[in-house]
C-alpha cells in the first residue's frame, strides 16, 4: 500500500482503545461507509494490533453516522485484478483473479479466527462485504432500523460468496441459497431468522447496548476468553468451516470472469458505460422486488 493510501485508509477507519475494549469504526459516512481495499488492509491492521494487546480483551466494529457498510467501494471492482476500465485491454488472468481473491478472503477468514471476542453493532445499510463483515464477528447486535443482506449477488455471483458454508451453518441450506441467490435485503428481525445478528434493539440503543455486552465480556479473564476463542476455532475446524476459505476465493474469482450472454445484465459493462451509480439501480430495477433496495458500494 502506498503512503498515500496508508494515510487516506488510517482517516476512513478509525481506531481507538479503552478500559479493555478495541474500537474499530469505519468513518466514510458520505459513501455509506463503503470499504476501499486500502481500508481492509487498515482493517485487519487494527484487528492485528488488538490481538497483540493483552489489555484488549474484546473487539468492537461499527460504522460512523446512519450506517454500518455498504460494502466494498464499486469504484474499485476489477481494479483489483488489474482490469482495464475501458474494455479495450486484455481480460485479467485467472492466476491474477486467484491470486487477489486468497489474500483478501484470509482477511475475512482473519476476522473469524480472531483470539479476541469480537462485536459488530450494525444500523442502517449492512450489506456485501459488511455483511461478511457481520458473519465473521462473534456477536452482533442490529438497530430496529438496519437493511441487512447480499445484493451483491445480483452482480453475477448468485451464490459464490464468500462466506457460503457460515450461511448454511447459521441459516440452514435452503434458507442460505435463498440469502444468497435471491439476495434480498433483510429488515432486523428477518436477519435474526437467517442466523446473521443475535438481538434487535431501538437505533438510539445501540451503542448502549454494545457497550453493555463488550463490558461483560471484558470482565472475563483473558486466559478464559483465549481459551474460549480457541475451542470455538476447534469446534469451527470440526464442522469443515476452514474449508469454505479455499472453496470461497476460488468460487469467486470464476464468477468474476462469467460469460454473458446478449440478454443479461452485465454490472461491469453498465458501469463502464454508465457509472457506478446507474449500474447499481440498473441491477435493482432488473433483480430486485421492487427496484428500491439498497446496492452494495459507495453510491449505493
Amino acid at each position: 500500500m502506498s503512503d498515500h493510501a496508508a494515510s487516506a485508509a488510517e482517516q476512513t477507519v478509525l481506531y481507538e482503545k479503552r478500559e479493555g475494549k478495541a474500537y474499530i469504526t469505519f468513518n466514510r459516512p458520505d459513501k455509506r461507509n463503503a470499504l476501499t481495499y486500502a481500508a481492509f488492509d487498515r482493517i485487519m491492521a487494527c484487528l492485528d494490533d488488538a490481538q497483540r494487546d493483552d489489555d484488549v480483551r474484546v473487539v468492537v466494529l461499527q460504522g460512523a453516522g446512519g450506517h454500518f457498510c455498504a460494502g466494498h467501494d464499486l469504484a474499485e471492482i476489477g481494479s483489483e485484478y488489474g482490469f482495464d476500465p475501458s474494455g479495450k485491454g486484455r481480460r485479467p488472468s485467472q492466476r491474477a483473479r486467484l491470486d487477489f481473491d486468497r489474500r483478501h478472503l484470509q482477511q475475512f477468514r482473519d476476522l473469524l479466527y480472531c483470539s479476541k471476542p469480537t462485536i459488530a453493532l450494525v444500523r442502517g445499510y449492512c450489506v456485501g462485504a459488511g455483511l461478511h463483515i457481520v458473519e465473521a464477528c462473534d456477536l452482533a447486535i442490529a438497530s430496529d432500523a438496519a437493511r441487512i443482506g447480499h445484493p451483491e449477488q445480483k452482480a453475477g455471483l448468485a451464490g459464490a460468496a464468500y462466506m457460503t458454508a457460515w450461511n448454511i451453518l447459521a441459516a440452514g441450506p435452503k434458507k442460505a441459497r435463498e440469502l444468497l441467490l435471491i439476495a434480498d435485503v433483510l429488515a432486523p428481525q428477518d436477519a435474526i431468522q437467517m442466523g446473521l445478528v443475535n438481538k434487535v434493539v431501538p437505533d438510539d440503543q445501540l451503542e448502549s447496548a454494545g457497550e453493555e455486552w463488550a463490558n461483560r465480556i471484558a470482565r472475563l479473564p483473558r486466559d478464559a476468553i483465549a481459551i474460549g476463542k480457541a475451542a470455538a476455532h476447534v469446534a469451527l475446524d470440526s464442522l469443515g468451516m476452514t474449508s469454505q476459505f479455499t472453496h470461497g476465493y476460488v468460487l469467486h474469482a470464476l464468477s468474476t470472469n462469467i460469460r454473458y450472454e446478449d440478454d443479461e445484465y452485465n454490472f461491469m459493462k453498465q458501469r463502464r458505460e454508465r457509472g457506478v451509480h446507474a449500474a447499481s439501480h440498473g441491477r435493482e430495477a432488473r433483480f430486485g422486488r421492487d427496484g428500491g433496495e439498497p446496492s452494495e458500494g459507495r453510491d449505493a
